[in-house]
């Protein structure tokens, strides 16, 4: 018996070596398609998605240049009179901000008492930027020399990406007079510093090796709180708020077009003065996004495919399934949780690695799994029923491979008098009636879901409980084995035509068995062994000296008592045991309308002749045989219990000792 399924080293070293080569030939199609730049666009858009909503800074607030303020002030842009006004109502008192960033364009001169006043009300606050821009040849356009003189300068432009989308913004620019200028966010958050007695320092870890910042975005569009200019112009917004904090004043108004796409914003626009305001909440909180470098993507590529291939190709379809998800989904988290601290990691090719790896050995193995049920179906098409085998190929696990115990029912049935038959008819007539024979009598075995063990000859085993538990395999052996009785009768009358007739007899009993993968590790049958299998075979060939058809062992009688019709027939020890089992002749399933007036006399008279008291029971048998002349059992206790009166035997026990093998 091969108890055992043994590791098959050659097939693991092939399905290594295919799993390597799934993985390399992989990486080197994903790394030749990064290094060409695509689905560089993905993976901008994927790392857009890694943003969540966080909390604004509270010391950033929005003065904003809105419609509202446009419909109330006056057609834009405004005298320069109207921000002196406002600038001059933060410096009343105690309400003075920390920094201000005046993000308004002043590239022109305005009348001499407008930029006076302007450039006044700046010096008066002596926290002042307000915001230059560059022309696309990178030459710096300033703000007014009566104003630049007042404040700081910073470079405001904010511009979008070959996507359309801004995601950077300059922290530092030497222009083309080489001259060097501060961001305007950068300029804004360092005079926030200043006046906070903090060390400008704090900015010193800032990535400038590119002399600017990928922003690192709160939300969408209207994360700040922001304040109409009307509104703070007109008194109506208590100056105490912007006490100590960073105040941006800049234009939302659509028609104003300062306004841009972000990652944040969707399909909407976010204005420009907003974006400052996310560039310093991200210089201040320190909370960097630098892109992961090109070599760190390669390798992350190299170990995803090495990874992949390696567990992939060793899992069946089922686990395979589940890490290709548990992989895919452990990566999106590594990348979530890099994205949280700062580095944005490559999600196109990693995830492209796990899905082609993923997919194509799911895909072999679906196809390499279809090919081996078809080789079971077909293996297992002569063995199981239909729906036993669909249970099996659904949940291989039930077919257990090796050997278990568990209670099973067997079944043995035999032609009798068959090599007398075979010496009348032909052999090719003889093995055609077979053939048609245990044809039939194997549909009526997989028809009750048994399993078919074996031919031996004209000879069939069969049993039920495995591979599939079978809560009633013993009601199910009868039933087949009351079918198969009823059949024979049907398939006489062709023997008949032949010139030969025949009858079948057949043994059943229920009990623990070995069933499992018997043999050797070239060649191995389904099949199950133990002493109850031994009296199953027995019980068929014990038919033979009662002259009945169908008897079912005591275990399987008790299983299936309430559900069919059986007459004892004897307590009989079978050939090489001593301890006796009672046997019963199985004669059909219960319907309600069976006399047992039969079985009732002959279990009283079978009961006298157990307890020795041969003479009455001979008188009992004798009215019987009267009764019932046919009744072969009958006949058989008459012949016994005639010699039995006679002898008169010591030390009865009521067992027959069987000699038929």
């Amino acid at each position: 018996m091969h108890l055992l399924p043994s590791i098959d080293t050659k097939a693991v070293s092939r399905k290594v070596v295919r799993g390597f080569l799934i993985g390399l030939g992989i990486f080197v199609l994903l790394n030749t398609a990064y290094s060409l730049g695509l689905f560089s666009s993905w993976q901008a858009r994927l790392s857009d998605s890694l943003f969540v909503a966080k909390q604004s800074n509270p010391n950033i607030v929005i003065i904003a240049i809105d419609d509202k303020s446009i419909a109330k002030i006056g057609k834009f842009p405004w005298n320069r009179s109207v921000y002196a006004d406002l600038l001059n109502k933060m410096s009343e008192g105690n309400t003075k901000p920390a920094s201000i960033g005046l993000d308004v364009s002043f590239l022109e001169k305005g009348s001499e008492s407008e930029d006076s006043a302007l450039a006044s009300s700046i010096h008066k606050l002596g926290n002042v930027t307000i915001s230059a821009e560059v022309n696309p040849d990178s030459a710096v356009l300033t703000p007014v020399e009566t104003l630049s003189k007042e404040a700081n300068v910073g470079i405001a432009n904010t511009s979008a990406d070959s996507f359309g989308v801004t995601r950077f913004a300059k922290l530092q620019l030497v222009s083309t007079q080489n001259k060097h200028y501060d961001g305007f966010a950068y300029a804004v958050a360092r005079t926030y510093l200043g006046n906070k007695s903090l060390p400008t320092t704090y900015l010193d870890n800032l990535p400038l090796s590119t002399q600017s910042v990928r922003i690192n975005y709160i939300g969408g569009p209207g994360s700040y709180i922001t304040y109409s200019f009307s509104d703070v112009l007109d008194g109506e917004v208590n100056p105490r708020v912007f006490r100590d904090k960073i105040v941006l004043i800049g234009a939302t108004a659509p028609d104003l077009h300062d306004n841009q796409l972000t990652p944040t914003s969707g399909s909407d626009f976010m204005s420009g003065v907003e974006i400052q305001a996310n560039t310093i909440q991200t210089l201040l909180d320190q909370r960097f996004l630098v892109e992961e470098s090109k070599l760190a993507t390669i390798f992350t590529i190299f170990i995803i495919s090495a990874l992949a291939s390696s567990l992939f190709v060793l899992l069946p379809l089922i686990p395979l399934t589940f890490a290709f998800v548990a992989l895919g989904g452990g990566f999106i988290a590594y990348v979530i949780y890099s994205f949280d601290h700062g580095v944005i990691r490559n999600i196109i090719y990693p995830s492209l690695a796990i899905f082609l790896i993923g997919i194509t050995n799911i895909v072999y193995k679906y196809f390499s799994e279809i090919r081996k049920k078809q080789f079971v179906r077909k293996a297992f098409s002569y063995y199981l029923s239909e729906s036993v085998m669909s249970e099996v190929l659904s949940n291989p696990s039930k077919l257990k491979l090796g050997g278990e115990r568990r209670p099973l029912t067997v079944l043995f049935s035999d032609v009798a008098g068959f090599t007398t038959i075979s010496e009348k008819i032909p052999p090719e007539t003889l093995l055609a009636l077979l053939n048609h024979y245990l044809t039939v009598m194997t549909n009526i075995i997989f028809k009750y879901r048994g399993v078919l063990d074996k031919y031996m000859g004209d000879g069939v085993m069969a049993f039920w409980g495995a591979p599939i538990k079978e809560a009633d395999h013993a009601l199910l052996a009868c039933m087949a084995a009351l079918e198969m009785y009823d059949k024979v009768g049907e398939i006489r009358s062709n023997w008949v035509k032949k010139g030969v007739s025949f009858d079948i007899r057949i043994g059943v009993n229920s009990g623990d068995m070995i069933v499992g993968n018997m043999g050797s590790h070239q060649r191995f049958n389904y099949s199950l062994v133990g002493d109850g299998v031994n009296l199953g075979a027995r019980l068929e060939s014990i038919n033979k000296e009662y002259g009945t058809h169908i008897i079912i062992s005591e275990s399987t009688y008790n299983l299936v008592k309430e559900k069919v019709i059986a007459r004892k027939l004897d307590i009989v020890a079978v050939k090489g045991k001593e301890k006796g089992i009672a046997i019963y002749e199985l004669i059909g399933v219960k319907t309600g309308t069976f006399d047992e007036t039969f079985l009732k006399e002959f279990e009283e008279a079978r009961k006298e002749y157990e307890d020795g008291k041969f003479l009455e029971a001979l008188g009992k048998f004798k009215i019987l045989s009267k009764k019932y002349p046919s009744d072969s059992p009958t006949g058989i206790y008459l012949a016994r219990l005639r010699i039995l009166s006679k002898a008169r035997p010591r030390n009865w026990t009521g067992v027959y000792h069987s000699q038929t093998k």
